[in-house]
């Protein structure tokens, strides 16, 4: 029997085989979580923000050095504030889906720091810190810290403050632009945990949904990061309703086409 096509949306074709790994108890492909960064994507309209396919997101992880800066240059990773990767513990390069768990990587400019998001703590780390590795390289400046102007001096007083002030001044422009070309960090988030062995895609999505929503919220700049929102909006109940959800978007979805 064939596998039937349900829903193109944008290059993500959806076959009857993926509705039904969204009807039942079973781990997420690629095809899913490409189809929901996708959706993201459009919804967030948010050009500061870049999801990354989880085939990119793998070769990025798997290819060779000499393929890594091709493979990378169409991504612009530079110009983005916030990019999104997954990770996947698939070590077969030849293509088969023989992974069985998946995490995210956020990258924040602002913070220079890759953040790890893992639903079974630890399980990833090792392929998520290969991901880090090798496209930390290639993120471009991290956001320079804003620095105040300083206050005129008036007339009273001496040369010798002003002069130090100006010496102050050229320590801490000298300070930022080093931390600018300073090399990303990466970190080990807590991250709300799975309570079965393979529901982890669908934690990817939820996290990466929440996040792409801080980023593109006025309440961000009440949050320095996204971990409190995840806290609150992310927990054991997307198991029972995720999926539905999903499915939910993908039915309106081609009632639109």
């Amino acid at each position: 029997m064939s596998d039937k096509e349900v829903l193109t949306y944008e290059d993500i074709v959806l076959r009857a085989s993926d509705l039904d790994i969204l009807e039942g108890p079973c781990y997420l492909n690629d095809q899913i979580i490409a189809f929901y960064f996708g959706y993201l994507s459009s919804s967030c309209n948010n050009n500061d923000i870049l999801l990354v396919p989880p085939s990119v997101s793998f070769w990025l992880a798997n290819c060779r050095d000499e393929d890594l800066k091709d493979l990378i240059e169409p991504l612009k990773l530079s110009s983005k504030k916030l990019i999104i990767f997954t990770v996947n513990d698939n070590d077969d390069l030849s293509g088969g889906d023989s992974g069985t768990h998946w995490s995210l990587i956020v990258y924040d400019r602002s913070k220079n720091t890759f953040s790890h998001h893992d639903s079974m703590e630890g399980v990833n780390n090792a392929h998520a810190l290969k991901l880090y590795e090798a496209v930390k390289g290639f993120m471009g400046k991290a956001a320079e810290p804003t620095t105040l102007p300083s206050s005129s001096s008036s007339q009273g007083r001496t040369r010798k403050r002003k002069d130090m002030s100006a010496t102050a001044k050229a320590v801490a422009v000298a300070k930022s632009g080093a931390a600018a070309d300073a090399a990303p960090s990466f970190i080990e988030c807590n991250t709300p945990q799975q309570t079965n062995g393979y529901d982890c895609g669908l934690y990817v999505i939820a996290i990466a949904k929440v996040i792409c929503q801080w980023h593109s919220s006025k309440s961000k700049d009440k949050e320095s990061n996204w971990i409190s929102a995840i806290e609150r909006h992310v927990d054991a109940s997307l198991e029972m309703t995720m999926r539905k959800e999903v499915l939910k978007l993908i039915e309106d979805l081609r009632k639109e086409d």
